[in-house]
């Protein structure tokens, strides 16, 4: 059964939201704004709302880089960047939610 929940999430990472997902907690664009600093940092990456405050300060890029998009939709961002499978992978661990349909960018 884990193997088949993260089967799902892996093809829904590139192709929008997965049913999965769709029950998460939902949020406005102006709620993950608020969450912009080093003591808490959200990011959006592709419609998911993602609180990486126990990561920041291990991220390969150093702290600063992600706080230039706390709190933001970080899609392009990190869309453009080079990241690894595990990089990729590790996103799981630290979805909280999704936006709103209204704030979607994605689906």
């Amino acid at each position: 059964m884990d193997f088949l929940r993260r089967f799902t999430r892996q093809i829904s990472f590139k192709n929008g939201l997965s049913v999965h997902d769709e029950k998460l907690p939902q949020y406005r664009l102006k709620d993950v704004a608020s969450h912009c600093t080093i003591e808490s940092c959200w990011m959006v990456i592709r419609d998911k709302v993602y609180d990486f405050t126990e990561f920041i300060e291990y991220h390969p890029g150093g702290y600063e880089l992600m706080l230039e998009y706390a709190g933001a939709d970080a899609t392009t961002a990190f869309d453009e960047k080079p990241h690894t499978i595990e990089a990729n992978a590790m996103l799981d661990k630290y979805l909280i939610g999704v936006l709103v349909k209204e704030d979607r960018m994605i689906s």
